[in-house]
């Protein structure tokens, strides 16, 4: 340690030099201290914890990730060490371990104001002396508390709890009116995040917040993220101009199994068929195992709803396709050969292809796989079948007592007669 301190006239001081390609960044060439001591091994102890501090500075700044609040669990920690060394002196004049390391912090937080504001100076200073909440010290905890949620709705809420913990240093920073003037500027400027996103990062919020209530880190009766939505403007929808996803005309249906035989994407080519003539989403399509394709029907098993899980009738123009399909399966899946992402997904890239396909053809944003789906049912209903019909077809809930809840739904065979009025023009189902 002693490479550390350095005497000047009658004083020790504390010093460390900064890296040359550091020194702009961190505005000097060395950090200096004065210790206020003349005694060496003193000066010694003073220093230890000044220099730990600087070196973490130093390799911050190499890393150029970290922000003021990384710093402030080391602060704590070298002004807790300046405590101790103040009580093991015998004379109270020693006891100036802990005005150093305050004086210290003192420079930081004034460096901190210059380049970060003084919000986040405030925040700093509070919390580097135990006396305000970092909002980063319950992360860990909350991330357990959402662990039985969907891996994928996991990672997004903590994707949008970190932007959180990067505005808000502490909790009690965080409050009506600094989320409302934050959600404000985060929805203007080059970049504005949307309503819907907002919308979307409130409840990852929220949850978060409810979670530092539970463990008694956030004061009950403040609710600084409700209806957080309502400060981020909405999108302005032309009049007369259609919203939502819309079905596909009849006729497209061949165009898009061309195109995507055109581009030898024969999965994909499946894909598309069997959606327009079973009205399945994607992912319950590409979930389907062989085991679960009878002679004359598929057995979804695996959907987003209780009313999702239900048997499709085997349209007749499609028969040879899922024979074909089923003899000639390498994995299991009547959809063979797609790939897992991390989420145990097996349709995300399929979807991505689809996407790139529609949008190749013209078709916009409101025109999705999901449009296959909205297609079946509009040639359904022109041709004249009862909605219930369709909706045990589709998977649809029944919202009303009689059916929705009594009823066993119809027959395979009522559903089959219904399936069988659908056709698409010029659709040709290619087993080669």
């Amino acid at each position: 340690m002693s490479s550390y301190i350095e005497k000047r006239r009658q004083l020790w001081y504390a010093t460390l030099k900064v890296p040359a390609h550091l020194q702009g960044q961190l505005g000097c060439t060395k950090f200096l201290k004065s210790l206020g001591t003349s005694d060496k091994r003193r000066a010694q102890d003073l220093a230890r914890p000044l220099v730990v501090m600087w070196k973490r500075r130093i390799r911050e700044a190499e890393a150029g990730t970290a922000g003021p609040m990384d710093e402030v669990s080391k602060w704590r920690e070298a002004i807790e060490q300046a405590k101790l060394e103040d009580n093991r002196t015998d004379d109270p004049r020693d006891a100036v371990a802990l005005g150093i390391a305050l004086d210290h912090l003192e420079e930081r937080t004034r460096a901190l104001e210059i380049e970060r504001g003084p919000e986040v100076a405030a925040q700093f200073w509070r919390a580097a002396q135990g006396k305000a909440t970092l909002t980063s010290e319950h992360v860990s905890g909350w991330e357990g508390a959402i662990s039985t949620l969907e891996q994928k709705t996991q990672d997004q809420m903590k994707k949008d709890v970190a932007k959180l913990v990067d505005r808000f240093g502490t909790v009690e920073g965080i409050t009506p009116a600094a989320v409302r003037k934050w959600v404000q500027t985060l929805t203007a400027g080059e970049r504005p995040l949307s309503h819907a996103s907002i919308k979307r990062m409130g409840g990852a919020w929220r949850s978060y917040w409810r979670h530092l209530i539970h463990v008694g880190a956030a004061p009950e009766g403040i609710e600084p993220f409700a209806k957080v939505e309502q400060y981020a403007p909405k999108p302005r929808t032309p009049k007369g101009a259609v919203t939502g996803w819309v079905p596909f005309p009849p006729q497209a249906i061949a165009e898009l199994v061309s195109a995507a035989r055109e581009r030898k994407d024969t999965s994909l080519t499946h894909a598309i068929i069997l959606g327009a003539y079973t009205g399945a989403r994607i992912e319950e399509l590409c979930a389907l195992r062989t085991e679960d394709v009878g002679e004359a029907s598929f057995h979804i098993r695996d959907a987003k709803t209780q009313a999702g899980l239900r048997e499709i009738p085997m349209h007749s123009a499609v028969r040879p396709l899922v024979d074909k399909l089923k003899k000639g399966s390498a994995d299991g899946y009547l959809l063979s050969g797609l790939t897992f992402n991390k989420y145990g997904d097996r349709s995300n890239a399929l979807g991505k292809r689809f996407g790139r396909l529609k949008t190749a053809m013209g078709y916009g944003e409101n025109h999705v796989f999901h449009s296959l789906r909205k297609t079946l049912v509009t040639l359904l209903e022109n041709a004249g079948v009862p909605e219930n019909l369709t909706a045990d077809i589709v998977g649809h809930e029944k919202t009303t007592m009689t059916y929705g809840v009594y009823s066993g739904g119809h027959s395979l065979g009522k559903k089959a007669e219904a399936l069988e009025l659908v056709s698409y023009p010029g659709l040709t189902i290619d087993l080669g």
